[in-house]
């Protein structure tokens, strides 16, 4: 099922699977950029078995309505709350990866005196450098230019190559096909994230001081470009799943994420091997 909700920027696109959501329990699944909620369709459908789940486009992606210019993190987190609000979710669990787990901690974030995010799921974090971000804001997604012997496709290619490797092609062609169709707002979204990580991090150490359960999939290796590798912090006090890939999750270890996913919601139904931070 998919729908829209409203908000004060127009509308979000969600998708939706399992029963209508409880007082608690619901997943909320917030995407990496410059992607959609089209990454978890792959695990819609079988997580939806066990608990209500919703995927959301970031404004600005997707089928999503635009943020306004110079939007932050906070006000990103706010509208997204106001989506949740409208389809009468209550009590969840916001997994997000990569962009979508500052999305999830900014939420957990702007909610913690509610009692509505008791525990988050996120993807592994490198601690941020203030000087490193402020770099990354300026220069990584700069504007594309589309020319007659559609260079923009060979580009785009190997840029996710360098930061996933090759061994999912069709996960890649879907990453160049997602940009080249957002290519006006595919970067809108990346200096907000960028200039928020210092911040990020210490506010995941607050909501841990606070007891909100976090749990980290943390992949083998990653990438920032094929040159500039990720070393992961483990922050004390948190679950850490290992993973199996370095990034993709849904796609290419559907099952893994699943599993994670649910050790996260129902503690008690499954068991998954976890480090502690």
């Amino acid at each position: 099922m998919r729908g829209y909700a409203d908000t004060d920027w127009g509308q979000v696109h969600y998708r939706r699977s399992g029963p209508p959501p409880p007082d608690t329990n619901a997943v909320v699944l917030l995407h990496e950029s410059p992607r959609s909620s089209l990454v978890y369709e792959p695990i819609m459908d079988e997580l939806g078995k066990r608990v209500p789940v919703f995927a959301f486009d970031t404004p600005g992606f997707g089928l999503s309505d635009s943020a306004p210019a110079g939007a932050t993190m906070a006000d990103y987190g706010r509208i997204l709350i106001q989506a949740m609000d409208a389809l009468g979710i209550d009590g969840f669990v916001p997994v997000g990866m990569k962009t979508g787990g500052f999305l999830a901690t900014e939420i957990a974030r702007l909610l913690l005196d509610t009692g509505r995010v008791q525990r988050a799921v996120l993807y592994a974090l490198e601690e941020p450098d203030a000087e490193v971000c402020e770099y990354w804001a300026a220069n990584w997604a700069p504007d594309l230019e589309v020319t007659a012997d559609g260079a923009i496709f060979r580009q785009l290619w190997q840029k996710n190559v360098g930061i996933y490797g090759s061994d999912s092609p069709r996960e890649l062609s879907l990453c160049v096909a997602e940009v080249v169709g957002n290519i006006e707002r595919y970067n809108s979204i990346y200096p907000a994230v960028f200039r928020h990580m210092p911040q990020s991090w210490l506010d995941t150490h607050a909501l841990v001081d606070a007891g909100i359960e976090l749990t980290f999939l943390e992949p083998p290796s990653g990438r920032m470009t094929p040159d500039v590798p990720v070393v992961f912090t483990r922050i004390p006090g948190t679950r850490v799943i290992e993973m199996p890939v370095s990034g993709q999750f849904p796609a290419r270890a559907p099952q893994q994420f699943i599993d994670a996913v649910l050790s996260a919601v129902l503690p008690d139904a499954h068991i998954v091997r976890a480090a502690r931070g």
